[in-house]
């Protein structure tokens, strides 16, 4: 991942973290040395209902959240959609 691509990933991590932390879940972005950027998603209610969740570019240049076990969450620029897909994953529907 180059350092551009680290940055835009980042950037979209930050905006779903902010409508995940709305919603009251619980967030940490990090960005391991040599690793995709990742956004640990806590369930508050149960917090060993957890997700990373990271961002990355497909082949056509389009930016996707992703869970970290290769599941597709949706599209870079539908964050509420991809947020409430994750609330689904742990669970939780918030609105």
């Amino acid at each position: 991942m180059t350092t551009v691509d680290r940055s835009e990933a980042m950037d979209h991590l930050e905006r779903l973290a902010a409508q995940l932390e709305a919603h009251s879940f619980q967030v940490r972005l990090t960005a391991p040395a040599g690793l995709y950027p990742r956004l640990r998603v806590i369930n508050p209610m149960e917090p060993t209902m957890a997700e990373d969740v990271l961002a990355s570019s497909a082949s056509d240049g389009e930016w996707w959240y992703w869970l970290s076990w290769a599941g597709r969450i949706g599209h870079a620029s539908d964050v509420v959609t991809a947020a409430e897909r994750i609330a689904s994953v742990l669970h939780v529907i918030r609105r």
